[in-house]
């Protein structure tokens, strides 16, 4: 079989498209909104080349184990060395304890093939998000390398001689079998591990493999060649346009940049040299330094954004693709070409040799991520803003939300007299309750009412549903509205529910900007998949409160405007580097009010003019004339990027409160007045 055996040009302007797509993603994400399949592009052009290179091997009798894994290793480990110990480095000086923990999690995983195992579980509630992580995107190297300690054995097998004969038919049932396992995760929500896993991934790699292993013959005619690669080329620009952040991906999604990528690799075998503009020098060009701008292009991206605690403007991160290109180009020619030259004898002590300086990031990696971020580098003023963080939150977090399911009753009321039954005002909701709570307490007391919390993460205050995470890890929050629901039931002394949530979270729209959270589904108890939108659940909440305690008034809080930034992480960097505290005061109102507003609208639809019931929206005081507050008279009101800190709930809190405790007042005089 012929599958192009020689170096072809045309596979390093594949490389160029799919590393000029993610960069361009990266960079502009609308531009385009499907870059990310740049990744899979690489996967398939590996796929094809390392089949075909262990394929040659084995029929000419030459394969050898050490000399594989050999050239592996130096092609890999020497910029993938150099791009992750100066990224550590940086991280060091630029960011705060909590990012830089991770960020060393990230450089021990990826020194051990891991780090797509690594970030496909380690996205929680309060942890940063992966995207704040100069290193994610090493995940694509896990998901590679996994891929050359597995391949070589399965296709050694192949190989068999009673198999050998249909080694390219049982290649493709292993594709199907891993293309039907991601569809299967991704329709059922788990599309994290989707995307990260190996046995999700391998499909694209043989989507590659199996045209180095002659599935398909060569094209007949440079007609059919160019009109196949025509067609694969739109495949893959139709995905860059098409997919974007929301779409359901890998799976079936995933098909037509594998398929287009394989066509494209199709067109250039036997005697077809493959689509001309792919063979254009500046293309190929790129296609050469694709790997070490891939290493480059992110952690400067991602640590400039954090040094700017803003939205990079457009020259500034035209300007880093630059530098990103300008370094890649000197890492091919003084790093990749070098490493990769040298003998090939007793390759198993050599390879030891190229392994073992994968101990330093290692290393390095667990004593930022053990020694939590090494807080103890920053200034005294900077630690003391960064650990607002832990300090400026409710109180009683730890007893009544963090270990709400073994809390004591009294852990959780607030102003009550010892002994007394019963309280006035209930806060029911998720972690922005909690953090909401400090405030509604100090309302309540100055009223001589006493306040009770219930509170889970992750869990609004809705009747009839469960929230499940993009991991299929379903969170049990149908014992939380249990328990809201029989206090409301029982205690006749209780005036007001405060019903308070991450209410954008719920509805899962985009946009996506917030990394300190995973995306959820809601679902209706008893009906797995079936989803409930945030209108409909509150309806079926305040029906049910309305039927059980006629005399009880609501009040729903809207959703904080969750921000691009932490007032105090970005205090606290601006005080070790330097900067402009300024910078962290406010944020522009486009990305938060994009995700407030449709939230506030779902709330207004299900409440309606409904008795009893009264909405009061954050939104209204904290975002004005273009900007969302951040800080107020210089003091951090969050203590993330949408988690109001207890200062700030105590600062605002009482005013809202007070505004819909009167609009109910109006609604019912003679009921309310001296209540």
């Amino acid at each position: 079989m012929d599958t192009g055996q020689g170096y072809r040009r045309d596979i390093d302007g594949l490389r160029a498209v799919a590393v000029a797509a993610i960069v361009i993603h990266h960079a502009f994400p609308a531009l385009p909104p499907g870059g990310f399949v740049g990744v899979d592009v690489f996967f398939v052009i590996s796929g094809f080349l390392i089949t075909r290179l262990i394929a040659q091997a084995r029929d000419a009798g030459t394969f050898s184990w050490g000399g594989f894994y050999l050239r592996r290793a130096r092609r890999i480990i020497p910029a993938y060395l150099l791009v992750v110990l100066i990224t550590a480095a940086l991280a060091v000086v630029i960011e705060m304890p909590r990012l830089l923990a991770m960020t060393g999690a990230a450089a021990a995983a990826s020194g051990l093939f891991a780090a797509n195992m690594l970030f496909a579980q380690t996205a929680g509630y309060f942890a940063p998000g992966a995207q704040q992580n100069p290193l994610l995107h090493l995940w694509s190297l896990g998901v590679e390398e996994q891929f050359y300690l597995v391949w070589p054995a399965l296709v050694a097998l192949l190989w068999w001689k009673p198999l050998r004969g249909m080694r390219a038919t049982l290649a493709l049932v292993l594709l199907l079998a891993s293309l039907l396992l991601a569809q299967a995760l991704v329709g059922r929500g788990a599309t994290t591990w989707a995307f990260f896993g190996l046995p999700t991934r391998i499909w694209e790699f043989l989507a590659g493999g199996v045209l180095a292993l002659g599935l398909v013959k060569p094209p007949v005619d440079r007609a059919t060649a160019n009109l196949a690669g025509v067609i694969g080329g739109l495949m893959i620009a139709a995905s860059l346009a098409l997919l974007n952040e929301a779409s359901v991906f890998p799976g079936l999604s995933a098909v037509p940049v594998c398929l287009g990528t394989g066509l494209l690799i199709w067109c250039g075998m036997g005697v077809h040299p493959g689509l001309a503009v792919l063979r254009l020098a500046p293309v190929v060009g790129l296609g050469r330094v694709s790997y070490s701008l891939y290493l480059w292009h992110w952690p400067l991206l991602v640590l400039a954004a954090d040094v700017a605690q803003q939205p990079l403007t457009a020259p500034q991160r035209l300007g880093l693709v630059a530098l990103s290109l300008a370094l890649a180009v000197l890492t091919w020619r003084f790093i990749e070409q070098p490493f990769r030259r040298g003998p090939l004898n007793r390759p198993w002590r050599r390879l030891g040799v190229q392994l073992l300086p994968l101990l330093v990031p290692i290393a390095i990696g667990a004593a930022l991520f053990f020694g939590h971020g090494l807080p103890q580098r920053l200034s005294p003023a900077a630690k003391a803003l960064a650990d607002l963080e832990e300090t400026d939150v409710n109180p009683a977090r730890e007893a009544c939300f963090e270990k709400a399911r073994t809390a004591k009753p009294e852990d959780c009321r607030f102003g009550a007299d010892p002994g007394a039954q019963g309280d006035d005002v209930l806060v029911w909701g998720d972690s922005h309750a909690d953090a909401l709570t400090p405030g509604v307490v100090d309302w309540a007391v100055a009223r001589g009412w006493s306040v009770r919390e219930v509170a889970r993460g992750g869990c609004p205050p809705l009747v009839g549903v469960n929230v499940r995470t993009m991991y299929r890890f379903k969170l049990e929050c149908a014992a939380a509205a249990d328990q809201a629901m029989a206090l409301i039931a029982s205690d006749r002394k209780l005036k007001l529910v405060v019903l308070m949530g991450r209410w954008p979270l719920y509805r899962d729209a985009p946009p996506f900007y917030d990394v300190n959270s995973p995306r959820v589904t809601m679902e209706a108890i008893g009906q797995p998949g079936k989803r409930r939108g945030v209108s409909t659940a509150l309806k079926a909440t305040l029906d049910a409160i309305a039927r059980l305690r006629p005399d009880v008034r609501v009040l729903v809080v809207g959703p904080f405007p969750e921000l691009t930034l932490g007032a105090p992480e970005c205090l606290a960097q601006q005080k070790q580097l330097g900067g402009r505290p300024g910078v962290c005061a406010s944020v522009a109102a486009g990305l938060p009010l994009s995700r407030a507003l449709p939230a506030e609208d779902a709330l207004r639809a299900a409440v309606q003019d409904r008795p009893n019931v009264a909405m009061v929206f954050p939104s209204e005081t904290l975002c004005r004339d273009g900007r969302c507050l951040a800080m107020m008279d210089g003091e951090p009101i969050y203590f993330d990027d949408d988690h109001l800190s207890a200062s700030g709930a105590r600062r605002l809190a009482p005013a809202w409160l007070e505004t819909g405790w009167s609009s109910l007042a109006k609604s019912d005089p003679a009921r309310l007045d001296g209540s």
